[in-house]
């Protein structure tokens, strides 16, 4: 009988096996049976780590001296001092977070972000406290910041503080902590800076991006130029203390745990921190305003926040 149409062709050993079985036996051997190779592999190419890494400085403290020495010239003279805030927003769908409200955690929300526009975000808390002035609020002035504010506020006749405060969009991690660590490098050539002058006080506010493995190689000092930096963000001191230092940071304020990244921290460093407190009276400042929205503890809230090397 001849075969019909669909009928396909089959090899006959000591019975009839059909083409695909035999064809899913060769491949299922080709998976189980390694590829020959020769007796003497050759040598593997060598690696140029160089070509591939970063070549870091050494790992060097050093202490606020001139920091310290810097912003009381300033006051003396009249200057304002200049702090530049990055804020990544809160984004439920992009960091790894906890998920929050779904208002609360739209990276690309400003009205209802946990991080700016929520009660205690930054242009939220800043904005409704009567000691700060809001000068100017910008939208959209790079292509990952939604909106920049700049706040002022005088302590007294020779001392004030120019805030500036961008919110990056919440799928822009990578280049928020980018651009904090370049800021602080001397890197930055913004034109705000121009303006106000270079920054006196880095400070990042939000999640801690560094948790998520991003691919970002640490930032170098360019200017030499030693800068103050406060990273609130959850358990920043592990993951920030050693960039820092090579960016030419001093860890004014950063954390040792899990904590809630709002503004009331970052308005009670500065206070304290523009007023030529010691480290010590800064750092016991954010504890006691994270304690006092809080209610955690007095000790614990001190504890979660350190300084220095």
């Amino acid at each position: 009988m001849p075969k019909s149409s669909g009928q396909r062709s089959t090899v006959t050993r000591r019975g009839t096996i059909t083409f695909e079985v035999l064809s899913l036996f060769l491949l299922m051997s080709a998976c189980v049976q390694p590829p020959s190779q020769p007796e003497t592999p050759p040598p593997p190419a060598p690696v140029q780590v160089a070509d591939t890494l970063p070549v870091l400085p050494a790992f060097t403290p050093f202490d606020r001296s001139s920091i310290r020495a810097r912003l009381e010239k300033k006051k003396e003279a009249g200057i304002p001092l200049v702090v530049h805030v990055f804020v990544p927003l809160c984004d439920n769908e992009h960091q790894g977070i906890i998920p929050v409200n779904a208002s609360l955690g739209d990276g690309m929300n400003l009205k209802t972000n946990l991080y700016w526009g929520a009660r205690y975000g930054v242009k939220s808390h800043f904005r409704n406290r009567s000691s700060w002035e809001l000068l100017e609020s910008r939208p959209d002035p790079g292509p990952d910041v939604l909106e920049r504010v700049i706040f002022k506020k005088t302590y007294s006749p020779t001392t004030s503080v120019i805030l500036i405060a961008d919110a990056y969009r919440g799928d822009r991690m990578t280049e928020c902590v980018a651009g904090f660590f370049s800021a602080l490098a001397g890197a930055t050539q913004d034109t705000i800076y121009q303006i106000f002058g270079s920054p006196d006080l880095l400070a990042f506010n939000g999640h801690n991006g560094l948790m998520d493995f991003i691919d970002l190689d640490p930032e170098i000092d360019r200017d030499t130029l030693r800068r103050d930096a406060a990273v609130i963000a959850c358990a920043s001191n592990g993951y920030f203390h050693d960039r820092l230092n090579y960016a030419g940071g001093y860890p004014l304020v950063t954390t040792t745990n899990l904590m809630a990244p709002e503004a009331y921290v970052l308005e009670a460093v500065i206070d304290s921190w523009a007023q030529g407190q010691t480290e010590n009276e800064i750092l016991n400042s954010a504890g006691v305003a994270y304690h006092h929205y809080q209610q955690c503890g007095e000790k614990g809230a001190r504890r979660l926040f350190t300084g220095g090397w």
